[in-house]
């Protein structure tokens, strides 16, 4: 018997990462008006900013239907494994819910579902975590759900946005609504704490703004044991923040990945964000 960790696409894991620990990741619907998409099957970050960008309409998101983390989940437990089914906030999405509704249908300790309190990348550092921690030799389904709920309490995340458009239109803007009187000629920078959507600070422009950045992370972060750098479309600006941050822990717990399009509905191009898990 194995614990198994379950996602779902919002947490913009990498493919490599998600073989390497044997995760399984639950797609979430984009749709282009009629057009649906599955993240990270039918449509890649690239398409979609593509897309994004030129389209009159601006894209929805839907969460995948209970139905969805059934059969995921179904062939797991039949083998005799525990799952851990780490999942976006209940406060921004209703997956949440989608995975809740399913693992009702399993006996009782079957299935575990985790609300990590946070999206994308600060979420993708707990499954990673969560996954490490069910691949060593001595773990229990109890120690893997008692430290991802723990992480889920700990992380720390920061997004600044090159415009509040995406996140007001998508009705993600929370208590971020505080910024929408001033947010011209300003890159807001936002936290997600405990699932909301909260105002940090309005820098003036990208280079202050990614100083800003990293002050914030440094004045938060003593003990880092994972950082995330991740971005929509400016890579540079990514890499430029990983490099800021680098002193802040190893090489092999630092990760840089692209937001992909759930996420990406909401925060738009020009997007960078950073989390760490102490």
């Amino acid at each position: 018997m194995a614990v198994k960790i379950v996602t779902d696409s919002t947490c913009d894991i990498a493919r490599d990462i998600v073989e390497r620990l044997g995760i399984t990741v639950i797609p979430v619907y984009i749709m282009f008006g009629e057009v649906s998409f599955r993240q990270g099957i039918d449509i890649n970050p690239t398409q979609f900013y593509q897309r994004l960008q030129s389209s009159a309409q601006l894209p929805t998101t839907a969460q995948p239907p209970p139905g969805d983390f059934t059969v995921a989940f179904e062939p797991l437990v039949n083998a005799g494994d525990q799952v851990v089914c780490i999942t976006v906030s209940r406060l921004l999405s209703g997956t949440h819910n989608s995975a809740t509704q399913s693992a009702a249908q399993f006996d009782d300790g079957a299935v575990t579902i985790i609300d990590s309190q946070t999206v994308s990348l600060g979420h993708m550092l707990q499954v990673i975590a969560a996954a490490e921690d069910a691949s060593a030799p001595d773990a229990t389904a109890e120690s893997v759900i008692a430290a991802a709920t723990q992480r889920a309490e700990d992380g720390y995340g920061l997004v600044m946005v090159d415009t509040m458009e995406y996140l007001q239109k998508g009705g993600r803007i929370g208590k971020a609504q505080a910024f929408m009187g001033s947010i011209l000629k300003v890159k807001p920078i936002l936290s997600v704490a405990n699932g909301e959507v909260l105002p940090v600070d309005r820098p003036r422009n990208v280079r202050r703004g990614l100083q800003r950045l990293e002050e914030l992370v440094r004045e938060r972060s003593d003990t880092v044991s994972k950082l995330g750098v991740a971005y929509t479309t400016e890579a540079a600006h990514a890499e430029e923040m990983r490099s800021r941050l680098s002193d802040l822990a190893d090489p092999e717990n630092t990760y840089t990945v692209q937001i992909g399009s759930a996420i990406g509905t909401h925060v738009g191009p020009g997007a960078i964000a950073v989390s760490t898990l102490p």
